[in-house]
């Protein structure tokens, strides 16, 4: 199901499963004791996430009716031509 299809407690739900999401990918790439590939891959995960609750937070605020001062982030793009 679409962002824009979601009802406004099931785009809660998800804001706050991603925020966990992200929250646990941001405490990993922190973390020494992993490799550097396991700590990239969370920061990519990371900022998926961060894309993701972008855009939730945007969603929100239209079905809400209130203006939104936050604007999507150009990265996801780069991450949507990779896994073509």
């Amino acid at each position: 199901m679409s962002i824009k299809e979601k009802s406004i407690a099931e785009l809660l739900d998800s804001l706050i499963t991603v925020s966990q999401k992200c929250w646990h990918s941001q405490e990993k790439i922190m973390d020494e004791t992993l490799s550097d590939h396991d700590r990239l891959e969370a920061a990519i995960k990371a900022q998926k996430m961060n894309d993701l609750r972008t855009q939730l937070m945007i969603a929100i605020n239209e079905v809400l009716g209130q203006d939104s001062v936050l604007s999507e982030k150009s990265y996801h793009t780069y991450f949507d031509k990779k896994e073509r």
